[in-house]
């Protein structure tokens, strides 16, 4: 007589491909219960607060962090910040301009709209014969009133001189989210009435690299932000350092102006210093690369029903044990939580490895995320199972009575 098959061996555990069948299970049980908390909070009104603060958080904010922690940032050596903060006359500005001129700078990048002539005639000389005179300078146009993906912005705000002098101009527009504050990006170009013009950054990087480092990308670059010192020369200090200015990056805006400070994630940082940042992302071609599309979905489940196979096993092992104190104790949920934890952090510490040495950011936290409901699932599948396994074992006793 041929023998019944069974999900069990005769040791009483089940088979192999059973296990299997059982951890893709509440693996998926756990992503579809991931999926509906999320689902949850983007649709419930009162939960905005919760979709805010999520908006507003990147893995990669924790990745900084553990670099913060580590060591003491690095200090930048082709880029120099001059205070702006303090000098508010254009003629004052000319003549800042002209001592960090007489330094011999790579290139000037003037985080300053000179927008409209006013009453300051002789600054206004001043700041034109500047322009006309020192061709290494970036100016900084403001794009406003936007018309759709076609067209662009259809406004300018530009300095007055820009219409009868030859400069160069970058755009210093910021990507802004509904609800994310937090700068991660900056453009690489803007489209202005229908044609693509370059971003503020862009132009400076491309000077001083005396190449074209965007190659046609008109898209946003993500900034990295591993902690960096990048040093600051207030307007009076010029003179005195020429060996921090000579052949370098030069950006010359306000550092201390509350109306001009960025929420980023090593903080609350001036706008000047946010450029350094993405100046130095493009230069040193350090942009982090986001893991996304079917590579993230894959790794995430991947990672997740690695998780559950272990606290499975782990389950597995305890549970069985003929230790009181390990059946008993070891395999409580407390315990097994904090082994998780600890199992979490070595793919924290392989992402952050990643992060540093390549620049490619994996967010862990859908992963993290679905992994707190792989208890949750693993119950509601054994209650599941036991319930059909019921069933069906009523309906053999009620036909074999029949028979």
């Amino acid at each position: 007589m041929k023998e019944k098959e069974t999900n069990q061996t005769t040791t009483g555990k089940p088979k192999r491909r059973a296990r299997w069948r059982h951890h893709v299970v509440v693996t998926l049980l756990a992503v579809i219960i991931m999926t509906l908390f999320a689902i949850i909070t983007i649709k419930v009104d009162y939960l905005a607060p919760v979709k805010r603060a999520l908006a507003g958080f990147s893995f990669t904010d924790v990745y900084y962090q553990i670099e913060t922690e580590g060591s003491d940032p690095d200090t930048c050596r082709y880029i120099t910040i001059v205070d702006l903060t303090r000098v508010t006359e254009r003629g004052q500005i000319a003549k800042v301009l002209r001592d960090i001129e007489a330094a011999h700078p790579k290139v000037i990048g003037m985080d300053c709209v000179f927008e409209g002539e006013g009453e300051d005639m002789e600054g206004n000389n001043a700041i034109v014969e500047v322009a006309e005179q020192y061709k290494n300078i970036v100016f900084a146009k403001k794009l406003q009133d936007w018309k759709g993906d076609s067209v662009g912005y259809t406004k300018a705000t530009r300095s007055f001189f820009a219409d009868f002098v030859d400069i160069t101009e970058g755009t210093v527009n910021m990507p802004r989210l509904l609800y994310d504050n937090m700068k991660r990006k900056y453009p690489l170009a803007e489209r202005y009435k229908g044609k693509q013009f370059p971003s503020f950054i862009a132009q400076i990087s491309n000077r001083y690299a005396d190449r074209d480092l965007v190659k046609g990308r008109t898209d946003d670059i993500n900034i990295n932000f591993s902690p960096t010192a990048f040093r600051v020369l207030q307007p009076e200090e010029v003179k005195a350092h020429p060996e921090l200015i000579e052949g370098q990056i030069v950006l010359f805006g306000s550092v201390y102006e509350e109306v001009d400070m960025h929420w980023t994630p090593v903080g609350k940082i001036a706008g000047v210093e946010l450029l350094a940042y993405s100046i130095q992302s493009l230069v040193e071609q350090k942009e982090i690369h986001k893991v996304s599309g079917a590579a993230f979905w894959i790794i995430s489940l991947l990672i997740v029903l690695l998780i559950e196979v272990m606290q499975s096993r782990y389950l597995d092992k305890t549970k069985h044990s003929p230790n009181e104190f390990v059946r008993y104790v070891a395999s409580s949920p407390y315990v097994m939580n904090i082994l998780t934890y600890l199992f979490t952090t070595v793919f924290i510490g392989a992402s952050f490895v990643v992060f540093s040495k390549y620049h490619v950011s994996f967010n862990l936290a859908w992963a993290l995320s679905t992994i707190a409901f792989l208890g949750l699932s693993r119950n509601m599948y054994n209650s599941l199972r036991d319930y059909f396994q019921s069933i069906k074992d009523k309906h053999k006793q009620s036909k074999n009575i029949s028979l």
